[in-house]
């Protein structure tokens, strides 16, 4: 009988160790994913993405909770959530070069000229060489860029020149860069965060504000604004951020599955952001927003204008020139 007994606790062991994990005994990773693009902006549209994709190749090992809309916090807050880890994953600007410098000189003025070049500088990994000491300095890694998009410039008036642009008192990110751009180009800028820009533009604490059309659309900003100047000054990336601690517990599989799911909805946010700038743009012609495509005359004059900041850059930021040299050298209009 004690033979017979031992046998079957042998076979029973056997089958355990031979049957898979059950989902309940599988490992399971919670993460929050925070952002603060509006619902209809593409950036929340990948969040989206990422989430069923990872979930469903998982089998549900990971639980994706989606915070867009600044439901966590604005910009600034979620990064330093994302660094610390109380949350996994977050969509941040260039506030990240409070960590890392070089990465401030990502968005230099002029500098990028079409989204093919965009697309050239970005998404072929020749950026990662200006990443510096980030993931070290910040314990956060960039797990992807995202399209934040070309900035252009909206206003309570219509700006047609230089003498007009210089009459504007225009909001800027809490962002040394865009303080020294708008400084060259003649205007008094203002430095706010964006969640209180509505309010500071229905008030006319601020005259205008500068950010890509998604983004004016997605948060409303075109409601108390109604003029636009088609500047495309700056091409604004936005970073995809990973706790470094969390992502590093993470077991093979699980890496394999979270980083397919990152590069496809990095690809798909590609995807859909040019097709929605041109859609916006119709959408504020159809609700009263007017657009001015600044004439050859002005555009090479804010370009001359902005000079004064790319010496800046090379003065205080490192890797700035360099920088400039590679979007350069990978720029489809010049090959």
């Amino acid at each position: 009988m004690k033979l017979v007994k031992s046998l079957l606790a042998i076979s029973a062991a056997a089958v355990l160790v031979a049957a898979p994990l059950s989902s309940a005994q599988a490992k399971s990773y919670r993460v929050i994913f925070a952002g603060y693009f509006g619902p209809d902006h593409p950036n929340s549209k990948m969040m989206e993405h990422f989430k069923n994709e990872l979930e469903q190749v998982s089998d549900g090992q990971f639980k994706v909770t989606l915070k867009p809309n600044n439901e966590a916090g604005g910009e600034e807050k979620i990064m330093e959530l994302c660094k610390r880890g109380t949350i996994q994953i977050a969509q941040v600007g260039g506030l990240i070069k409070n960590d890392e410098p070089m990465i401030g000189a990502w968005e230099q003025p002029f500098v990028i000229n079409g989204w093919d070049h965009a697309r050239a500088v970005f998404l072929s990994g020749g950026m990662k060489q200006f990443e510096g000491d980030y993931t070290e300095n910040s314990g956060a890694r960039i797990a992807g860029v995202i399209v934040n998009g070309f900035r252009q410039i909206s206003s309570s008036f219509a700006v047609t020149n230089m003498e007009e642009l210089g009459k504007m008192k225009i909001r800027t990110p809490l962002n040394e860069v865009f303080v020294q751009l708008f400084k060259a180009l003649g205007t008094n800028p203002t430095p706010l965060p964006a969640t209180e820009l509505y309010t500071a533009l229905e008030t006319k604490v601020v005259d205008g504000q500068d950010n890509p059309y998604s983004m004016v659309k997605s948060m409303g900003w075109w409601e108390v604004n109604k003029y636009m100047l088609e500047s495309r000054h700056i091409f604004s990336p936005t970073f995809v951020l990973v706790n470094d601690k969390w992502y590093g517990k993470l077991d093979e599989q699980a890496k394999g599955w979270f980083d397919t799911a990152m590069d496809n909805a990095v690809k798909y946010n590609w995807e859909i952001s040019e097709k929605d700038e041109a859609e916006t743009v119709e959408f504020f012609k159809q609700n009263g927003v007017t657009i001015t495509v600044p004439s050859d005359e002005f555009k090479a004059q804010m370009v001359k204008a902005a000079e004064p900041a790319w010496e800046w850059f090379d003065k205080e930021v490192p890797g700035s020139k360099a920088i400039r040299e590679y979007c350069a050298s990978v720029d489809p209009q010049k090959k």
